[in-house]
């Protein structure tokens, strides 16, 4: 147990040194500044891996509320590191990594502890690959609504001729727009193959009233939200601020349907 705080303190202190730097990067460029932040969110990114490979070693294939926002903030820091190497955006790194030091705080200090009656209902493979897909799903969709909230940002700085260091800091317009879209692109079929897995597990351990549920509800609600901001884009309706504005609220609708399972409003008490 000791073992485990000093990791999880590490961890938290890494993080949060990885972000001084990178903030102090964006204030005033200076380029060794950059390199120690991304060493330290590599550095971040590579005890999370370890960590997460000793717990499916160790309790495989149980999940608990801990490991599912330890595997978000996994997966937000490894798509910012795989974004900053193919487009080296560092106001993205740092704003989408603060949001992942945000989860991970709160996991630490929050979700820490699981039922009995809720480790035996991990116990299964099926809910693992289901959870895990789902928390992909929404750093998927959390990294959209950073790209989204971004293009509001400059689209507001352009707008009011602000040339500040801030709008030569964010990329293009066009840029933002398209990452935020591929992000979401990619959030749909990983939320809409979880729900599909929920089902099937819900079906094969009957499961009364499960259509019921509040969160397989919002779920169901955040997948719509998300496919008709797909639809209308690819249908060349919606374009800028619409598609932006969309994608933040289709966030905050998910945001609402993860806080609809810590609530206890939902046997979803892990996601």
């Amino acid at each position: 147990m000791f073992a485990e705080r000093w990791v999880y303190d590490l961890i938290i202190y890494l993080y949060a040194l990885g972000l001084l730097f990178a903030f102090a990067d964006l204030l005033h460029k200076n380029r060794r500044a950059n390199r120690l932040a991304l060493s330290l969110f590599i550095a971040v990114w590579m005890i999370q891996t370890v960590f997460i490979a000793f717990r499916l070693f160790e309790l495989f294939p149980l999940l608990t509320p801990f490991d599912s926002l330890f595997f978000y903030s996994w997966a937000i820091v490894a798509l910012t590191m795989l974004i900053n190497w193919l487009y080296r955006m560092d106001l993205v790194v740092f704003s989408a990594n603060l949001v992942g030091f945000a989860v991970l705080a709160i996991n630490f200090f929050v979700a820490r502890d699981t039922s009995r009656h809720l480790s035996r209902l991990l116990l299964s493979e099926l809910v693992f690959v289901h959870v895990t897909m789902a928390f992909l799903a929404y750093a998927a969709f959390s990294l959209s609504a950073v790209f989204a909230v971004l293009y509001l940002i400059g689209d507001h700085l352009l707008k009011q001729k602000k040339w500040n260091r801030l709008l030569r800091l964010l990329p293009s317009l066009e840029h933002l727009q398209r990452l935020s879209y591929g992000f979401s692109l990619i959030g749909m079929p990983l939320l809409l193959s979880s729900i599909i897995l929920g089902v099937i597990w819900a079906y094969q351990t009957n499961i009364s009233g499960f259509w019921y549920d509040p969160k397989i509800i919002g779920s169901l609600i955040v997948l719509l939200l998300y496919a008709i901001q797909l639809y209308q884009k690819a249908k060349q309706r919606w374009h800028g601020r619409r598609l932006a504005w969309w994608s933040a609220v289709s966030f905050l609708a998910m945001l609402l349907n993860y806080w609809i399972s810590v609530t206890g409003l939902s046997f979803h008490r892990w996601m």
